[in-house]
């Protein structure tokens, strides 16, 4: 029996030898012979810019419209956003790296998919801002359109795997007994998918009543034990979160049983204690988004300024967040960073006390898959090796295993070795986490 719960197909088998627009275009069953017609065409005239937009938001909008059959208020559960209900409109919701993001969790994509479309996305990102000093070529382009067609236009229908959809349905309808095979089946799954899981229960216990409710508690109560070494410490301060915010709230049902969750799993360390790290969550993931968004060298010193200026103590709560969007602009994309905002990230990290840094490479980065790909380019190792080495933070040992491989390799320059570390951690994230 395959250890995942749910597996995410792998796209429409495009031959190697496609090398041209006529060879993969065919292959785009959800667009019309018109429309087919177009990229071709366009690529015909040399108008790449054209043939890789036109691709890329049919993909796009196509994607979003996937992952929106699930309710918009889960999306916002999923994004940890409250300000996303039943009304807000997708389009204006998501942005196209998010979209991606979350059709890997959800199992609409697979990791080498995820991991192709965040590329294609990053070009088109690029090459459409006012950062763009050339115009995209016939390469690039082909590259969006291929990775377009290959992963979502060529299926007339993707839809979320039957399996995750079903099994969120018995999650939510019935508590389920830990011999159940489908419950063994995700205790081994990967951890995009003990996260997902996590966050249906969590969004049930937050907002639901009655039978829902008391079937949400009762799986997580069941589940908490097994899946707690596996999850990262993000995962948890979710949970504690969820704790924090139905006890305010006066749902003393829910409250009751995420303390008896958390009690197996002496998880109290996990609660926040005040509303201040909510803002710098909050604040981490708009930076986040700016830097995936267009024109992000341009918009991102305002946004991290704004986190810079929200104090220079993070609260332990918001500190992996921070983390993460700091790096982020620090270590910049493919194409470069915003020198401003990168000042400001470098600054920003370079006060971060050692302890803590200790802690993102001990349990945290193996789980962060922003950060894994981007070790990509020499120019990104070599900021990170900089950044480790101007704040001496050298002399970590005993960290887990592949982490110190990348660690190693990243002080050392080793670029091969540094990616290779980095893009086994990233794909780890997908596999079966232990044996059945």
């Amino acid at each position: 029996m395959d250890n995942e719960l749910w597996v995410a197909p792998l796209g429409v088998a495009i031959p190697p030898s496609a090398k041209e627009p006529t060879d993969v275009v065919p292959y785009a069953h959800y667009l019309t012979a018109k429309q087919k017609s177009q990229i071709i065409s366009a690529f015909q005239i040399d108008a790449y810019d054209m043939a890789a937009e036109y691709a890329w938001k049919k993909a796009m909008v196509k994607l979003k419209e996937t992952i929106a059959t699930l309710g918009m208020k889960f999306i916002g559960e999923m994004l940890e956003r409250n300000d996303i209900d039943e009304s807000s409109p997708i389009e204006n919701v998501l942005t196209d790296h998010t979209t991606i993001q979350l059709a890997e969790q959800l199992g609409v994509i697979g990791s080498t998919a995820s991991l192709k479309l965040k590329h294609a996305n990053e070009l088109i990102t690029h090459f459409f801002s006012k950062d763009a000093d050339t115009e995209i070529d016939y390469t690039d382009a082909f590259i969006i359109v291929k990775s377009s067609i290959q992963y979502i236009l060529g299926e007339q229908d993707i839809s979320i795997a039957i399996e995750f959809s079903r099994f969120r349905e018995r999650i939510l309808s019935e508590t389920l007994k830990i011999t159940d095979p489908q419950v063994n089946q995700l205790i081994n799954s990967s951890l995009f998918y003990l996260r997902t899981v996590n966050t249906i229960l969590l969004s049930s216990i937050k907002n639901d009543k009655g039978a829902k409710l008391e079937h949400a508690l009762g799986n997580l109560n069941m589940l908490i034990e097994e899946i707690w070494p596996n999850i990262g410490d993000n995962d948890k301060w979710n949970i504690g979160t969820a704790y924090r915010d139905v006890t305010a709230s006066g749902n003393f049902i829910a409250a009751s049983g995420l303390k008896n969750a958390l009690l197996k799993v002496n998880g109290f360390d996990y609660v926040p204690e005040n509303l201040r790290s909510v803002t710098f969550k909050s604040t981490a993931k708009e930076l986040l988004e700016t830097h995936f968004a267009f024109n992000n060298f341009y918009n991102e010193p305002a946004v991290i300024r704004k986190l810079a200026n929200l104090g220079t103590t993070i609260p332990a709560p918001a500190l992996i967040e921070c983390f993460q969007a700091y790096l982020a602009v620090y270590l910049g994309n493919g194409y470069g960073v915003s020198t401003v905002a990168a000042k400001v990230a470098e600054e920003q990290l370079s006060k971060i006390i050692k302890e803590r840094w200790q802690y993102y490479f001990s349990k945290v980065i193996q789980n962060d898959e922003i950060i894994l790909q981007k070790i990509n380019s020499i120019r990104q190792i070599d900021r990170f090796k900089n950044l480790l080495e101007s704040n001496d933070l050298t002399d970590f040992t005993g960290l887990p295993k592949n982490v110190q491989g990348l660690y190693n390799a990243i002080l050392n320059s080793q670029y091969s070795r540094a990616r290779d570390f980095a893009n086994s951690l990233y794909f780890s994230l997908n596999i079966t986490m232990k044996k059945v």
